[in-house]
């Protein structure tokens, strides 16, 4: 992973704890898919479930296959509220995970109080830390 820099400047437009004319840099680490992604599992599966979503992009899409249809559901609004209006106890975990670059597979069991556990083959697209797009289909 690439680290981030950017300068640090004072309203002065010295670098802050510098010279004049002199661009301190600070290093972070970027946030990669299989962070991002992590973090997400760990919010969610706590009960942080608007922690969660401010992981999504704004323009974030989710696509869920079910009995031989798909829905797309598009934007932060839509694909937030699908996790933000599950039930309490909804647990999503993550196992067989593969780190594809910028997107994250994994074999997901769900967890929902009163129904049968399922499993998913889930896919999801990370860009700059956010999530964009999200695929999950019945295994």
């Amino acid at each position: 992973m690439r680290a981030a820099v950017w300068p640090i400047h004072s309203a002065s437009g010295a670098s802050a704890g510098g010279h004049p004319g002199v661009a301190r840099v600070r290093y972070t680490r970027g946030m990669g898919a299989v962070d991002t992604m992590e973090q997400f599992f760990e919010l969610l599966n706590s009960g942080d479930r608007d922690g969660a979503v401010s992981l999504m992009d704004e323009r974030a899409e989710l696509r869920v296959h079910i009995a031989g249809n798909a829905r797309t559901l598009r934007g932060l609004r839509e694909v937030g509220g699908w996790f933000l209006r599950a039930e309490p106890g909804f647990r999503m975990i993550p196992g067989d995970v593969r780190d594809m670059g910028n997107t994250y597979q994994a074999n997901l069991l769900v967890i929902r109080p009163g129904a049968p556990t399922q499993q998913l083959d889930a896919s999801f697209r990370v860009e700059a830390g956010k999530i964009t797009a999200i695929n999950l289909t019945p295994r």
